[in-house]
């Protein structure tokens, strides 16, 4: 659960030593390996100044269970590699969905959206018992269907996807997702994230 959504975000790996390898890039440019540890704040510095082609180095991949919703957002960053949960090949016959925390403050938008729920899930498994293959079936399945997704970014690509992503502007669940992930990267590599 992270805020009020039913959703989850984990770090599965990290580039080791990502804070290191992306000092070592950077005093590459400028030919001052010797001074590489000497000044605390150095990542930030270059960042700052926005010189952040040496964070591209480093990369992250996160496990996230949401909606379909949020990964259909998720996959236009391009800088990156997904792998995603298959309505073709596996069964969604158990109905698992996200539920907008705001429909539930209203018992008829609620009652409304179970029943939307409810006929979406019915009419899936009509269609595989009249042999409908999987492939087909999940036409009438919902945006709000629970998937999972294992999206690799290297670490531009995540403080791009953090400032896009937990703006106002963005989906309150997407805005809960890029938040987590927001978190959990300032814990990985502070150097990098603290500003964020």
């Amino acid at each position: 659960m992270i805020g009020d959504y039913d959703i989850e975000v984990k770090l599965v790996a990290v580039t080791p030593n990502a804070e290191k390898l992306i000092e070592e890039a950077g005093r590459l440019c400028w030919d001052t390996q010797d001074k590489t540890g000497t000044v605390p704040d150095r990542i930030q510095k270059w960042i700052e100044v926005g010189h952040e082609t040496m964070i591209e180095h480093a990369c992250a991949t996160f496990y996230i269970r949401c909606s379909r919703v949020v990964t259909h957002e998720l996959v236009r960053h391009r800088l990156a590699s997904y792998s995603q949960r298959s309505q073709r090949y596996v069964n969604e016959s158990s109905p698992r969905f996200i539920e907008p925390p705001d429909f539930t403050n209203d018992t008829y938008v609620a009652q409304l959206f179970q029943n939307a729920m409810a006929d979406c899930w019915w009419t899936y498994q009509q269609f595989l018992e009249h042999g409908i293959p999987r492939e087909l079936a999940r036409y009438v399945l919902p945006n709000a269907c629970e998937t999972q997704i294992m999206a690799t970014w290297n670490f531009r690509e995540i403080r791009h996807i953090i400032k896009l992503r937990t703006s106002k502007r963005a989906l309150p669940e997407m805005r809960a997702v890029a938040g987590e992930i927001r978190r959990i990267a300032k814990e990985m590599a502070p150097q990098v994230f603290e500003d964020l």
